[in-house]
């Protein structure tokens, strides 16, 4: 993700010079692109919370009305118990009471009929304020959600601005300079390695590309992200990071995806390609697909996660900073 030194070969004093200026203008570009990404990673995080937060509140609306409605019909039903047992109903129970004790028991159901019916007058009423209160957060969480959206589309534009200018400059310098790149390889740019017999051997981005650590972060529905998103210029290749077999497997989230069977039930996930690459047994960087915004995305990035053993996917971050 940091970008590397341009430059390894001999070079006159005045070439050392322009080789040094162009990798301070590599990295204010890598820096402005990690800007962009971070920031539309936290926005992708805060619309998720807001989302959830919304079905929840909604969740919490429906059940307070079905109270609010359930309470009010029982009182519905008191007051017209309350109406036949009007002002005469202690005469009338006096003198359709066999006993003393008979009258006793008939006036304290009347009693216990009329603090019950208190009773839920209260709770109606704490319900019904209850309801209105979240009726109120429903529309302010619309409200910030509308402004959350319109926002990360805007950091989208800008992260997706901020891949462009890097691939730009990083293919203007290495054509200015190529005399003294000859036999280097374009991504000893970007200051990308590799890592032999590692379970991340290269960056899966074979070209210009940010991230920040998002494993873990929300995303809607109560998921949580299980990889980590690298951003990168439309069409850049996507390479397998280990040997293994090539399958893809479009989904609706991932859009078109592919999952590479590596050595030890080890496998990697690849996601929101614009096409594929090569499918099948693969080494380490073949070429399976291109990046894209497939799936459920609008913003050109690969989707990477690391299965160890097969199990759940562990955070590959620090892995992809030593290669990428």
């Amino acid at each position: 993700m940091l970008l590397g030194a341009l430059g390894v070969m001999p070079a006159s004093a005045d070439t050392k010079g322009q080789l040094d200026a162009a990798k301070q203008q590599l990295a204010a570009a890598q820096a402005k692109f990690d800007a962009a990404t971070a920031a539309w990673q936290q926005a992708e995080a805060d619309l998720a919370q807001t989302k959830d937060q919304i079905a929840s509140t909604k969740a919490d609306i429906q059940r307070l009305q079905t109270t609010v409605d359930r309470l009010n019909a029982r009182l519905q039903k008191r007051a017209v118990i309350a109406f036949e047992n009007g002002p005469g109903s202690a005469i009338d129970s006096l003198l359709a009471s066999s006993s003393i004790t008979d009258f006793a028991d008939r006036m304290e159901f009347l009693g216990s009929l009329a603090q019950d019916s208190a009773s839920l007058v209260v709770e109606a009423r704490v319900a019904e304020a209850e309801l209105h209160r979240k009726t109120d957060d429903l529309a302010g969480l619309a409200a910030k959600q509308a402004t959350i959206a319109a926002n990360r589309q805007a950091l989208e534009q800008s992260a997706m601005s901020a891949a462009s200018n890097l691939q730009h400059l990083v293919a203007t310098l290495t054509e200015k300079y190529r005399k003294e790149l000859q036999a280097q390889k374009q991504l000893s740019l970007l200051g990308q390695h590799t890592n032999p017999g590692g379970a991340i051997a290269v960056c899966p981005v074979a070209g210009p590309n940010s991230f920040v650590d998002s494993f873990g972060w929300p995303r809607p529905g109560g998921r949580v992200h299980e990889g980590i998103d690298l951003i990168s210029p439309y069409g850049t290749p996507i390479v397998a990071v280990q040997p293994g077999s090539a399958v893809r497997t479009p989904n609706p989230l991932g859009g078109n995806a592919v999952i590479v069977y590596g050595p030890g039930s080890d496998f990697t996930y690849y996601a929101h390609m614009s096409s594929y690459g090569a499918e099948g047994q693969v080494s380490v960087n073949t070429v399976i697909g291109y990046v894209g915004s497939t799936g459920d995305t609008n913003v050109n990035h690969l989707h990477f996660e690391y299965h160890p053993g097969g199990g759940a996917a562990i955070d590959p971050y620090q892995a992809l900073l030593a290669v990428c």
